[in-house]
């Protein structure tokens, strides 16, 4: 099977039209047309349902898009490999990771550079995605390593323990509750906030929290990371209970950080994809990060 096949196939599934693909891999429209009845041929199932002009995914094509990604993927590194031994590099090893867009801004630069220190011979992709995307990367074998918060969503994965830390409030510089050396569920009544993953287990764990004193969350904006949960909380938009782990990236804002009394933990691990053994390089990484990680809570 040609690559070019797949990679038009993501190119429509990501541009959403044949013209947009045709345009963004400088092909006519009809060329990409052509490309995707040869693959549906090639694979005997039709990915696409013509409706006056339109391509419509089919359930197929929903089924496979993760992997033919990958392969599209993984045919950009075996070029990208190659070229560099023309280079004659020969000593360069791959390691793909993914992580939470918000431990970007610090604990993973933090961590590349210790282990990148070690290890000069060894080149990092770093991606980054939300705890279910870094799942199917992960699965998909687009990373070799993704650092996810448990109980896991899906089946198929090999975890590794990392960390477990405690839940923190953050709110904006000069906030009353600033001047408590801790704030518990009880001192949020009635103040404005910000929470991040509705129906995730730990928002599970903060509901039940505010449940259990009489309380319920005034809850002002539903955030989806902690990145825009600090940011937002930054702006004076309210109070947000996040992990420590995380909140500590984005301490250069002006935010209060004051520990929670209620102990509500975040566990954290390493993944890896269930039957494919962990090479070398991805154990030693995944050593120090954990070493990293640990030191990182030690510190004030």
């Amino acid at each position: 099977m040609q690559l070019s096949l797949l990679e038009t196939f993501r190119a429509v599934v990501e541009k959403g039209t044949t013209q947009a693909a045709a345009e963004a891999l400088g092909l006519s429209q009809s060329g990409v047309s052509r490309r995707i009845a040869q693959l549906e041929e090639e694979l005997g199932i039709p990915l696409f349902v013509r409706d006056r002009g339109r391509l419509i995914p089919t359930r197929e094509n929903r089924l496979l898009q993760g992997q033919i990604v990958g392969l599209v993927e993984h045919g950009a590194r075996l070029t990208q490999r190659a070229g560099e031994l023309r280079a004659g590099n020969y000593a360069t090893e791959m390691l793909r990771v993914a992580f939470p867009a918000s431990l970007t801004m610090s604990i993973v630069p933090t961590i590349l550079a210790d282990f990148l220190a070690r290890n000069e011979r060894v080149q990092v992709e770093l991606h980054t995605g939300a705890y279910d995307t870094i799942e199917r990367m992960i699965l998909d074998e687009r990373a070799e390593i993704g650092f996810l918060r448990m109980p896991t969503q899906r089946t198929g994965l090999v975890t590794t323990p990392v960390i477990e830390v405690p839940t923190v409030c953050v709110m904006p510089r000069g906030h009353p509750l600033a001047e408590r050396e801790t704030v518990s569920i009880g001192d949020l009544h009635a103040v404005p906030l910000i929470l991040l993953g509705r129906m995730r287990l730990p928002r599970r764990d903060i509901d039940e929290a505010f449940w259990e004193v009489g309380l319920r969350p005034l809850v002002r904006v539903e955030a989806h990371s902690v990145q825009s949960a600090c940011a937002l909380a930054a702006r004076g938009i309210g109070v947000t209970l996040v992990n420590e782990l995380m909140a500590r990236d984005f301490a250069h804002l002006p935010i209060e950080i004051r520990p929670l009394r209620e102990r509500l933990l975040h566990r954290f691990a390493f993944a890896v994809t269930e039957g494919v053994p962990a090479t070398e390089i991805a154990r030693q990484f995944i050593e120090t990060s954990i070493s990293r990680f640990g030191s990182m809570l030690s510190e004030p």
